[in-house]
């Protein structure tokens, strides 16, 4: 692994294992820690400045959410994931964001709303040209449902599918169901109402779409 300059610095609101993780999550997004590479302690070490416990702490956090492997006493590598893998974490993410609606629309405050609506229009003004970054816009609307889920459990593990999706295929194909406009429209009516189970329905519609979209990638992988 080319060790780059350390850029770790202190900081009074993080752990150092939670600013250790955030670094290496960075350069497993960015590709500068690759599929199948192996995880030297002294190379980490001289590339994050920091010593092995905090390293050893986010590198299990790493573990947990399936981006790195390890094996006691043989080797501690990048993960290497399948297209399976990218299915699956596609569909685990969709399914957390209906939970995360049904049980936090319910409970969302007037801001809340505002915020979500301002998402919503961001989103559905890029879905109505087909620009590129509706993919992207949904990202923000699935990040803030989960945000506002009011269940840690379903948090926890809805960031590390949403994390699994952005390392399984990297770059993650842009999301370009631009037919969703049901997805936006029954989510709109229950924000208005605060409704739960709308707002579900919302998201089985919208996970409808991801089925489209996982079919339209296995058919461009032939």
């Amino acid at each position: 692994m080319p060790v780059p300059k350390s850029t770790v610095e202190s900081s009074p609101r993080k752990l150092l294992r939670d600013v250790v993780y955030d670094k290496m999550l960075a350069a497993l997004r960015d590709g500068t820690l690759q599929h199948g590479e192996r995880l030297n302690d002294d190379e980490l070490v001289q590339w994050l400045g920091v010593s092995r416990t905090p390293i050893r702490e986010a590198i299990a956090k790493l573990v947990d959410i399936g981006l790195v492997e390890m094996e006691a006493n043989r080797y501690t590598r990048v993960a290497t994931p399948t297209f399976e893998d990218w299915v699956t974490a596609t569909r685990a993410t969709a399914g957390f964001f209906e939970l995360s609606l049904r049980w936090g629309v319910p409970e969302y405050s007037d801001e809340d709303v505002e915020a979500l609506t301002a998402l919503l229009d961001k989103a559905d003004r890029m879905r109505k040209v087909r620009d590129y970054g509706f993919s992207g816009a949904l990202t923000e609307i699935i990040e803030f449902a989960v945000e506002h889920s009011g269940n840690p459990l379903v948090q926890n593990a809805a960031v590390g599918a949403m994390e699994r999706v952005r390392f399984t295929l990297n770059p993650t194909p842009a999301f370009e169901q631009y037919g969703s406009e049901a997805f936006f429209s029954i989510l709109r009516e229950a924000l208005t109402e605060r409704d739960g189970e709308g707002a579900a329905e919302a998201g089985r519609a919208l996970t409808r779409n991801f089925e489209q979209h996982i079919e339209a990638v296995r058919a461009d992988r032939g």
